[in-house]
């Protein structure tokens, strides 16, 4: 038994540092880093607070080596331990770090007693290492299968299966992914902030999936909602006037955007998913975290008292429809409020004109109790939807047609931009409204088939799921739907 004490978390835990057959460290690790490039020595890697964190196993400063295990377990959710999923025991899985450029390599082993996978979420990471079974096979329970893969951008990403996601996430299985830059503000202390709802039974156990009813047409909503795989209520922290902090907040809930309000501190907007921007943002009141999405901000102590970052459900103005994710108790110094230095920073892809357009059209088709989620018509769409050349920048126009039910759309392996100035910076996610278009840019600069569908977990599951082919050159072009 090992217990972790996280900045938010107390979790029991089994160690999986290198048991059960797993490889030794690489020694042969591909170049990661550009031999040219600038001597300057990069910004040294912090601290993140509120999970554990894998432990590097490979001497190459350009190498990060880890072993991951995905197991049956019990975690303390809500006062008692209850069965769950998890990575390397525990709820949330570890912190996996890097930088970008570096080469990951990560030795998985399945123990669930059912197939799964590992999905980088929001890594521009090769096809093969991405995750997804329909272009890799799912690793069978009591089997291993190393991933090695470049981490080409730095940003706050996360890990999940992309296998039965909505009972396997749900469950427990997911983990936060930090990858730095060579040249990034310097802060206090960086905070991970994984945030959740789960849905109980009557025993207090992770109620049994659904995919019928109301379940199917908007989602699993869980009343309970968590901050690091812990009921969001403990989660408690202190500072101290004058300190400036990073908070890297993933939302990871099968169907429930965040409206996010950060209150008693100093905030802005300094981060997206695809990595920091080029300069800050004022933050937006509310702040919408699509599920699957990523926002970092920076968060200043100018003053001592109580600084909380809360979620409320759409158009809510009753307190038990507002919920305090974090509370951090900010203590009296003689620290005057000060501004963090912020380096300019270049996009992992800049803008650049649209060569070719398309429509994704969502719908639902009525089946009996439950719905068929539709993408152009077609549910569990099993072939390309659109191929392209690799380097096309395609304009997306997301259009939904159903009458209130949004969509996070998540597009796997590449970036895009959002056609409105409300989503600034890089993504791999957007929230698409209700009843109404969206349109996005995206830069499909990664060769491979690529899945594309709503992460509300429920509709990708009864079919809400599509894939974009982008061609590597001398690849031959399929058919477009």
């Amino acid at each position: 038994m090992r217990v972790l004490l996280g900045a938010f978390v107390v979790i029991a835990a089994c160690s999986s540092s290198g048991e059960n057959g797993a490889q030794a460290p690489s020694t042969t690790p591909q170049p990661a880093h550009d031999a040219g490039a600038s001597p300057k020595p990069p910004t040294p890697i912090p601290t993140i607070g509120g999970v554990p964190t894998l432990s590097d196993e490979n001497p190459d400063p350009h190498v990060v080596e880890v072993h991951l295990t995905a197991t049956r377990a019990q975690a303390p959710i809500d006062g008692k331990l209850i069965d769950v999923l998890a990575f390397n025991g525990t709820v949330p899985g570890p912190l996996l770090q890097a930088r970008a450029g570096d080469r990951l390599i990560v030795h998985f082993k399945n123990e669930l007693g059912e197939p799964t996978t590992v999905h980088w979420h929001g890594l521009r990471v090769p096809v093969a290492m991405d995750g997804s079974p329909r272009v890799m096979t799912p690793v069978a329970n009591g089997e291993t299968f190393t991933y090695d893969m470049i981490a080409p951008d730095a940003g706050s990403f996360w890990y999940h299966p992309h296998v039965h996601t909505n009972d396997q996430l749900e469950r427990g299985l997911y983990g936060p992914i930090a990858i730095h830059g060579n040249d990034e503000p310097v802060y206090d202390r960086e905070r991970e902030l994984m945030l959740d709802d789960v849905l109980l039974d009557t025993s207090g156990n992770i109620a049994a999936e659904s995919l019928g009813g109301l379940t199917a047409l908007s989602g699993r909503y869980g009343k309970l909602m968590l901050t690091n795989g812990r009921n969001a209520a403990t989660a408690r922290e202190t500072a101290t006037k004058g300190e400036v902090e990073r908070w890297r907040i993933v939302n990871t809930a099968n169907a429930r955007r965040m409206n996010l309000l950060v209150e008693g501190a100093r905030a802005r907007l300094i981060g997206t998913d695809g990595g920091l921007l080029p300069s800050p943002l004022p933050l937006p009141s509310p702040l919408v975290l699509p599920v699957g999405g990523r926002y970092d901000l920076e968060i200043a102590y100018d003053q001592p008292g109580a600084a909380r970052l809360v979620s409320f459900l759409p158009g809510a103005a009753a307190p038990d429809d507002r919920t305090t994710m974090l509370e951090v108790g900010v203590t009296d110094s003689a620290n005057s409020p000060r501004e963090v230095a912020f380096p300019p920073v270049t996009p992992a892809v800049p803008e650049r004109a649209p060569t070719q357009s398309f429509t994704m059209s969502f719908d639902y088709l009525q089946t009996g109790a439950g719905a068929e989620w539709r993408i152009n018509g077609e549910a569990h769409l099993m072939t390309p939807m659109l191929s392209v050349p690799q380097g096309t920048t395609l304009k997306l126009k997301l259009e939904n047609n159903t009458v209130g039910v949004e969509h996070p759309f998540h597009l796997h392996g590449q970036f895009f931009r959002v056609l409105d100035a409300a989503w600034p910076g890089l993504r791999d996610t957007v929230q698409v409204p209700a009843s109404g278009p969206i349109e996005i840019v995206a830069y499909l600069d990664n060769p491979g088939r690529w899945m594309a569908h709503c992460h509300i977990l429920e509709h990708a599951e009864v079919g809400m799921m599509a894939e974009i082919d982008v061609l590597a050159p001398g690849a031959g072009m399929s058919d477009a739907h």
